[in-house]
């Protein structure tokens, strides 16, 4: 095992940890499961909070890169971009194990949120920025705000899937995304 392998291999026990035991962890336990000394994790991570943030760092890039990356096609129109960029969101958190978790038990830990409030504070800048583009292009009312508007519709879009991921009767992915676009479509006052 080459020593870049080692963090990842930490990380990937982890997950497996928290999602084996309900949102809970011990660094024993995720040094056992990644088969190195648990030494070896605090050397890498400097303590259980290092590691988990770690691993919400690593949960939430993929999110950033369905919003700001090439994960969802450029050459989409407006609208059917960003209701893609919806269903991409939906899809992740449904397929996503420590989902629920993040959405749940660990919601409101200490780790979960610094890492979680930098992610959307990159999320909020860009979708400002698109919000601004859907103006100029004539898709969305220019008399909206950008920002407190991409941040109403990212948090509400963020609790909706929240509920959803952790309701005991989860909707369908097409029921709830049909939900959410036709409220995001009123919010943004579509053409």
């Amino acid at each position: 095992m080459t020593r870049a392998a080692t963090p990842q291999r930490l990380t990937d026990a982890a997950e497996k940890e928290l999602i084996a035991n309900s949102g809970h962890m011990e660094m024993g336990a995720v040094a056992k499961r990644a088969k190195v000394s648990v030494g070896l994790a605090y050397h890498y991570f400097g303590s259980k909070t290092g590691l988990m943030a770690a691993v919400v760092d690593r949960f939430y890039e993929p999110i950033r890169q369905i919003a700001l990356g090439d994960e969802i096609p450029v050459r989409l129109a407006w609208k059917e971009r960003e209701k893609a960029r919806t269903a991409a969101l939906i899809d992740y958190f449904y397929d996503h194990p420590l989902a629920p978790l993040i959405a749940g038990r660990l919601a409101r830990a200490p780790e979960v949120l610094d890492i979680e409030h930098a992610h959307m504070d990159a999320l909020l800048e860009a979708g400002a920025k698109n919000i601004a583009q859907g103006q100029k292009q004539g898709v969305v009312n220019p008399d909206l705000a950008p920002g407190p508007t991409v941040a109403m519709l990212m948090g509400g879009l963020r609790l909706a899937v929240d509920r959803a991921v952790l309701s005991e009767n989860r909707p369908s992915r097409e029921h709830l995304l049909d939900q959410l676009w036709r409220l995001s479509s009123g919010a943004l006052q579509l053409d």
